[in-house]
């Protein structure tokens, strides 16, 4: 049995860090915070291997709290303990962050902490061997590395879990996982084009082989002929919304299951047996399509899955929660804990430990509201050549020149956005999805949020039974939680409010400078539906965010231009890189390129065309990282284009 570090003595250590090294200012709010950090730790750890180490602790240090800190000299502690006990008493520990950059981060931190090499970390630009791994005490991985070995204990491929879990000292017995799981759930959708497509790619030959399978995909296709057929006949028939059409699963052997179909047909020519041409680009995009489509039908055919229809698509659906019963509990630090309404459905695995009070004060931020419809990713992509424009202009008659600037919006609009150069001292983008627990803009004092990141039923859906089982026809129609009549509406609120905050905290607002929790005066410019939902978003922000002031934001996002922004000299090199890093792989012309980043045919001759004729140029050889080409017109009719495989 491990032994945890002594809570009092964690405090103390954490504080002198803070004040000594950090340069922060203390308070008893903040103590508060890391005494319940410590606790819960130790809690984690001395219950591990019992019935009541299977929960998870669910922590939620206010952003600026030094929960990253606070678990990094935790970490180092506990690595120093470990020299003075003997073999049985010593502690591993494993540490879950959402990115690989974090995870060099926390390594860093920690030896630097412990003034000893006791931290290792293991991802896709790090791998150490096994024995090395099982060597150190504290083993830091991704969010991703920890589903997919979670994954594979499910599967029976257990190697990589144990390779995580498992040190020169016995079970490592405290797991802390830095923010929120955001793959927990894992969805399948099958779509019906995808269906029969798939049956259309697959060579006759190979069909003979896998029967069992073809024949899946024809239940599966026979499933949406007959949702066409009701629907066609009976528009009231209720299956234009949402209905369970598929109970049960598939009786095939194992050695039946999709492995074998998808593996013969990894390597599949399908740009020639298809397109009559030879296309690696083409070859990929459509092997990657039908080997989701594959991994999908075997998730729906061997569970259940319920019909919806999507747009003029029809597809099945199912989710599962990756994390198993017997699975050792984590302590997860979520600052956002409290709206995420995800550990509200967890709730008898996940308590969520009450954040203490007033640890943080947001008196020195100033929240601007503008209202306005068509805030969503679909009007977002429709309007953007519109709207940046006018976003920039409205910025720069408000905000001096001096100021460092954070823009959130759609990722389909971060490229275009990059064409711009405003007169700020710094203007960064980034994008919904890819922000959340970031420090690249913490010196940023101001932050835009342009654009709201909304999920679809479809999602609501899934995550509701992942966590709380198949429904029946009857939730559909009424779908009902506890105290809420509509908890998809509810999930749907909550989702938009933690991704809100999240953002919001990117930016200087996340640093205290003082023993009252205060930060450096921040400027946050918001655009929020008009309604329920954007009253409900506001809310949850002035709830996390104690003490903030809220202004009237007097932009409408939609009319005429007074002046036109100048695009920046040489920006069209990281807005072509954003761009393509975006896309999936395939063929795009340059002629589509111009068009979606609105670059002239001047600039793009002077500045882009002669870097990608230059192999040694950066934007080439940053293009190249990211298995992009360019193709230069050659041929009667051919276009130049780039290639991204």
């Amino acid at each position: 049995m491990g032994s945890p570090v002594s809570p009092l003595a964690f405090e103390q250590q954490m504080e002198k860090h803070w004040v000594e090294t950090l340069g922060n200012s203390s308070s008893e709010q903040l103590r508060a915070v890391w005494r319940q950090l410590g606790s819960a730790f130790g809690e984690a750890t001395t219950s591990h291997g019992k019935p009541e180490g299977r929960t998870w602790r669910v922590l939620q240090p206010p952003t600026g709290t030094g929960k990253t800190q606070g678990l990094c000299v935790y970490a180092a502690m506990l690595a120093s303990q470990n020299a003075t006990l003997e073999d049985s008493d010593k502690t591993g520990m494993l540490v879950v962050t959402q990115l690989i950059a974090q995870c060099n981060e926390v390594v860093e931190r920690v030896n630097s902490l412990a003034g000893a090499e006791v931290a290792m970390a293991s991802h896709s630009e790090s791998k150490p061997h096994a024995l090395s791994m099982a060597s150190s005490a504290i083993l830091v991985i991704t969010h991703q590395a920890f589903i997919n070995a979670v994954k594979g204990q499910a599967e029976g491929k257990a190697s990589k879990w144990s390779e995580y879990m498992v040190w020169r000292h016995g079970q490592r017995e405290l797991i802390v996982i830095d923010e929120a799981l955001s793959n927990m759930v894992e969805e399948s959708q099958i779509k019906s084009s995808s269906i029969s497509q798939t049956l259309g790619l697959i060579p006759e030959q190979t069909k003979l082989i896998y029967e069992s399978q073809v024949s899946a995909l024809e239940t599966v296709n026979d499933i949406f002929k007959r949702a066409s057929k009701i629907i066609s006949e009976n528009p009231n028939s209720g299956l234009t919304s949402t209905k369970m059409a598929w109970r049960g699963s598939l009786e095939m052997p194992a050695s039946l299951k999709m492995d074998g179909l998808r593996a013969a047909l990894w390597n599949h020519t399908y740009d020639k047996s298809v397109l009559g041409k030879e296309s690696t680009a083409d070859r990929y995009r459509l092997r990657d399509k039908v080997d989701e489509t594959l991994k999908s039908v075997e998730s729906v055919m061997a569970n259940w899955g319920y019909y919806a229809k999507v747009g003029d698509e029809n597809t099945l659906n199912f989710a599962n929660l990756v994390i198993p019963d017997d699975l050792p509990g984590a302590v997860v630090m979520d600052a956002t804990a409290t709206q995420n309404f995800l550990w509200r459905l967890f709730e008898k695995r996940a308590p969520i430990y009450p954040a203490p009070v007033n640890a943080r004060s947001y008196q020195n931020v100033t929240l601007h509201v503008a209202r306005s419809k068509g805030v969503g990713k679909g009007a977002m992509l429709g309007n953007y050549k519109d709207r940046i424009p006018k976003l920039i202009e409205d910025l720069e008659g408000r905000l001096s020149g001096d100021r460092k600037v954070f823009l959130c919006c759609h990722k389909a609009v971060e490229p275009f956005a990059k064409t711009f150069a405003p007169k700020f001292a710094s203007f960064d983008i980034g994008h919904w999805g890819a922000i959340d627990g970031r420090n690249d803009w913490k010196d940023c004092d101001v932050a835009v949020l342009f654009g709201l990141s909304f999920r679809d039923p479809i999602w609501a859906n899934n995550t509701f039974m992942a966590f709380q089982g198949r429904q029946e026809d009857e939730w559909f129609d009424e779908p009902a939680f506890e105290e809420h009549s509509d908890v998809r509406r509810e999930m749907q609120k909550r989702q938009i409010s933690v991704s809100v905050i999240q953002a919001i905290n990117r930016v200087q607002c996340r640093k205290v400078i003082d023993n009252a929790g205060n930060c450096s005066p921040t400027d946050v410019f918001i655009l929020l539906p008009e309604g329920a939902v954007g009253e409900s978003v506001l809310s949850a922000i002035e709830v996390e965010m104690p003490d903030i002031r809220t202004k009237e934001w007097d932009f409408a996002l939609d009319g005429s231009l007074t002046n036109t922004p100048k695009i920046r000299k040489g920006s069209a090199h990281e807005a072509l890189l954003a761009y393509m890093q975006n896309q999936p792989p395939g063929e795009y012309t340059v002629a589509k390129i111009k068009s979606d980043l609105d670059l002239s045919d001047s600039l793009w001759k002077e500045s882009v065309a002669k870097a990608l004729r230059d192999p040694d140029h950066p934007l080439t050889t940053e293009l190249a990282g990211i298995r992009v080409s360019y193709v230069a017109q050659r041929g009667r009719g051919a276009k130049p284009r780039l290639v991204k495989l």
